[in-house]
């Protein structure tokens, strides 16, 4: 540390005492003149700054010559040559759209600063540099309003979003424009995205509907991740990362700008190695990634191929809180530590007597009455201290009572443990992996034949190859090789292609008219194979014999072919702009079963979205928004064929499978000034026939329990998604920026609903009221950046959750149990830190940077599951004992040095 600190005053002093001049200017929209917010000013690799409030920027540079290259999400980059002779230089841009631009304004829906009406945050390259270290990328999205991101089990790659309490299945991600979700159950799976941030140019997040076009499922929002091309300026960058647990990244990146010839070439690479801060969660991948433009002055032809071959060890299952840590279960429990101890003597004396009476044969008498007298004592002070009911039994709905767990029997294992770890041939092996590579190629043509019309055609190509590992029979995690039970595979690969046409006319100086096709076919495979036998010479499932590479249980394609047509109408006068968009949608669902010959042939459902909206700039201040919406959505693949890969029954159609409806409405209000910007919005998304992400089971003869379980579908269940969102910033001085945030809302599931069995009886429950859970309601946040010298920043964050419900199944609220609420998790704050310094040796600069994540080591819950089903003992009381949850991570590290010229 010593060393790195006399490092950054030397080259501080250098920077001191060199000869300066102070470069200012002006970024401002061509057309409105207003000034650009947050625009990227750079100056070389690692060198720049960002655009004030009224679009002003200033940096401090050597003498000489150079190229200041100017950026903003949804205009054209521009590059300016200025030679510096010392003093102070003024350099203004006036920034527009290009071709290129226009390609991804127009196919990839970006948002626009006081004009787009919606709520969305933009996430800029210098706050991904700063602030991502070595995170899933979803990690970085948790300082934007509304959004809350987990790291899950822990595993690289298995981070998960919600936004608005809509889980990552109802967020539409998209990448230059192309759609990445799962086609059959609308996941996001970032494993395959590893190395993104090396080629990402920008991050939109769009809150509510969005200003997509297409009819894709962007209930809870859009994230739109734009890569570097042509219009990126020339760079040569090598990069090395050094992380906690052995984590280890290397990367290269060679962006030639728009060449003479009209080229242009971006490349990058990366592999990465760690351990794992989680026991056993090992990673390592590569990511490549080329792409190749061609200027053609009217034409633009882009092709691009990237990947993330990887293999990562995964913890899958949450478990009981004192088997993790029995420390933090006391410190949960909001009564006195006599309380605790009072309550956790019961819980003892209770298992002690079922333990001596098991055996009515051996039975201690002895032991026995003095276990029940003490039981009597611990009983009778409970009972003064107001626990117990007038049966004796502890009191139901009491307060304190919902965060006790007990520590009787826990392993109380730490924060690492992952209960999937052993030892295999003398070494560390985790029997739960994911591995898995999907490559995407596409094609892009844009033509502009004049400035009155536009046409862009995307052709992309998605093949993926991989799987899970899991064990199946009995595993002896002290000696894996010599265990009776093997080592599954669940093999998931995909063939997917798509076309993406769309079409941008001028109609007049106030309205332009955009419209286009978009064409997906895709085809799912998913089989289960024998992995590994561990030592076995077979492996025997129902009677049948398998070796390694064989196989067994399911063979299954999942079929689903998409087309849609959209337009969208938009105006735009002075301070005004709006909009009218109409798309729809025609969905086909299809199943081949490999192993018993069935086919299910396509089931098509129609779907269509209207949206419109209208921004009013009122002054240079103040600007106000709104927008409204209707989708008609089809339900998911996994919806409507229910596919019982796990037991002998064939695939049927489930019975009811109507469109999912959803209507919402939201408003805003934007502020400009100076030294300080601000948005504050608020919007209502009510949700009809919402489906469960995953189907509930029954078993199919309910007097055998080894029966096969049967999925049913539910229907008409409706959830209501309301609140209010801030953010703001505040430019202290020229070395001083404050951000913060806040976000509250109300998400509550809003009717009861009937699950239609496979017999075709009903089943109903009540969950009207009950709070949404799997996401926090409650969000404050925000980050002070400081800059004491020219490029060098030391960097403060720190978010709050809070009003966070554990995840639950809505079909269990039964009987007594209708609108009882699910446990709610504790409130906790997390902070992290980040520094960095850019400096030049000649014509090479060098960007050193250095993270802290989770800086103070707190201990929390970031994900739950109520009433948990395999949680052993489990009394199913809706409390935190009743629960199994994901622990964060703890404190880690991160730095890194890049080098460019």
């Amino acid at each position: 540390m010593k060393h790195l600190i006399l490092l950054l005053l030397a080259f501080s002093s250098f920077t001191l005492f060199a000869q300066k001049t102070t470069l200012s200017g002006k970024i401002l929209d061509k057309e409105s003149k207003e000034g650009l917010i947050g625009a990227n000013v750079v100056v070389g690799a690692g060198i720049g700054t960002i655009t004030d409030f009224d679009g002003n920027y200033t940096i401090d540079l050597d003498n000489g010559t150079y190229e200041v290259v100017a950026s903003y999400i949804g205009y054209a980059t521009q590059t300016q040559t200025v030679e510096l002779k010392g003093g102070a230089q003024k350099l203004d841009f006036e920034m527009g759209l290009d071709q290129l631009l226009d390609e991804v304004v127009v196919t990839a829906d970006i948002a626009i600063e006081r004009e787009t009406p919606v709520a969305f945050s933009n996430i800029p390259t210098i706050k991904l540099n700063e602030e991502l270290a070595a995170q899933d990328l979803p990690m970085v999205l948790n300082s934007t309003p509304g959004v809350y991101a987990t790291e899950s089990g822990g595993g690289d790659g298995d981070a998960r979003i919600t936004i608005r309490g809509f889980n990552q299945r109802n967020i539409a991600v998209m990448l230059d424009g192309i759609p990445v979700n799962d086609m059959e159950n609308g996941w996001v799976y970032w494993s395959n995205w590893f190395g993104l941030d090396l080629v990402t140019k920008t991050m939109q997040v769009q809150r509510g509907l969005g200003a997509s076009k297409l009819a894709i499922p962007s209930v809870g929002g859009t994230v739109n991740i734009l890569t570097k091309g042509i219009d990126s300026k020339r760079n040569i960058s090598f990069k090395q990362e050094v992380g906690n647990n052995g984590y280890l990244r290397s990367t290269f990146g060679f962006t030639s700008g728009r060449l003479d010839n009209g080229f242009g070439v971006s490349v990058a690479g990366s592999y990465k190695r760690g351990d794992g801060w989680v026991q056993g969660n090992f990673t390592e991948g590569y990511f490549y990634y080329v792409r190749v433009d061609k200027d053609f002055g009217k034409h633009l032809i882009s092709a691009s191929a990237f990947g993330a071959p990887q293999k990562h060890g995964q913890r899958s299952f949450q478990v009981g809180i004192g088997e993790v840590s029995t420390e933090f279960a006391k410190e949960m429990f909001e009564g006195t530590d006599e309380e605790y101890d009072l309550l956790n003597q019961r819980a003892y004396l209770e298992q002690r007597i079922l333990d001596l009476t098991a055996v009515p044969a051996l039975t201690d008498e002895e032991a026995v009455a003095l276990a029940e007298g003490e039981l009597s004592d611990v009983n009778a002070s409970l009972d003064q201290k107001g626990f117990l009911d007038e049966s004796g039994n502890l009191m139901d709905g009491h307060p304190l009572l919902n965060n006790f767990v007990d520590s009787i029997g826990a392993a109380n294992n730490g924060l690492r443990f992952n209960e999937h770890v052993g030892t295999y041939d003398g070494e560390e092996f985790n029997t739960r992996q994911n591995y898995y590579h999907k490559p995407q190629f596409s094609i892009r043509h844009s033509w502009t034949p004049n400035p009155r019309f536009f046409l862009s055609n995307v052709a992309y190509l998605s093949i993926g190859n991989g799987g899970g590992i899991a064990p199946t029979g009995t595993i002896n995690y002290d000696d894996i090789g010599g265990s009776s039970g093997i080592l599954r595979a669940g093999i998931n690969n995909h063939f997917w292609y798509g076309l993406l046409s769309t079409t941008r006319f001028t109609l007049s100086e106030t309205l332009t008219f955009s419209g286009g096709l978009d064409l997906r076919d895709y085809q799912g495979d998913h089989y289960r194979i024998v992995h590994d036998l561990l030592g076995g010479e077979s492996f025997i499932d129902n009677g049948v014999e398998y070796q390694e590479g064989d196989t067994y249980q399911y063979d299954q394609t999942g079929l689903v072919r998409w087309g849609g047509v959209f337009g969208l109408l938009e105006y735009k006068k002075e301070r005004i702009s709006s909009f009218i968009n109409l798309s729809g949608s025609y969905s086909g669902y299809g199943l081949e079963d490999n192993f018993n010959g069935q086919t299910i042939d396509y089931v098509w459902i129609p779907g269509f979205t209207a949206k419109t909206g209208a921004s009013f700039k009122i002054n240079d201040t103040h600007n106000v928004f709104g927008n409204i919406g209707y989708l008609s959505k089809p339900q998911r693949w996994a919806n409507v064929i229910q596919n019982n890969r796990n037991n002998s029954s064939e695939a049927v159609l489930f019975k009811q499978y109507d469109n999912e409806k959803i209507f919402a409405i939201e408003a805003g209000y934007g502020f400009k000034s100076t030294v300080f910007s601000a948005n504050i919005n608020a919007y209502n998304t009510v949700w009809d026939n919402k489906p469960l992400d995953r189907a509930p089971t029954e078993l199919e003869d309910p007097e055998d329990p080894s029966s096969n379980r049967i999925p049913i579908n539910v229907f008409g269940i409706s959830a209501l998604h309301q609140g209010v969102e801030l953010d703001f910033v505040y430019k202290m001085n020229k070395k001083v920026n404050i951000e913060g945030l806040a976000s509250l809302g109300d998400w509550i599931w809003n009717s009861t609903a009937t699950a239609i069995k496979n017999n075709g009886d009903t089943l109903t429950f009540d969950a009207k009221g009950v709070h949404v859970g799997d996401a926090a309601q409650l969000q404050f946040g925000g980050l002070v950046r400081v800059e004491p010298i020219k490029n060098l920043y030391f960097k403060l964050k720190g978010t709050y959750f809070g009003r966070n419900y554990s995840n639950f199944s809505p079909e269990s609220l039964q009987g007594g149990n209708a609108r009882k609420e699910s446990w709610r998790m504790p409130d906790y704050s997390i902070f992290s830190f980040h520094t960095g310094y850019r400096f030049k040796i000649q014509d090479v600069k060098l960007d050193a940077r250095f993270n802290l994540i989770n800086l103070f080591n707190t201990v929390y819950i970031s994900d739950a599951t109520n009433n948990a089903e395999f949680l052993s003992g489990n009394k199913f009381n809706f409390d935190a004992a009743s629960a199994q949850v994901f622990f964060g991570q703890g404190f880690r590290w991160n730095t890194s040095l890049r080098v460019s010229f």
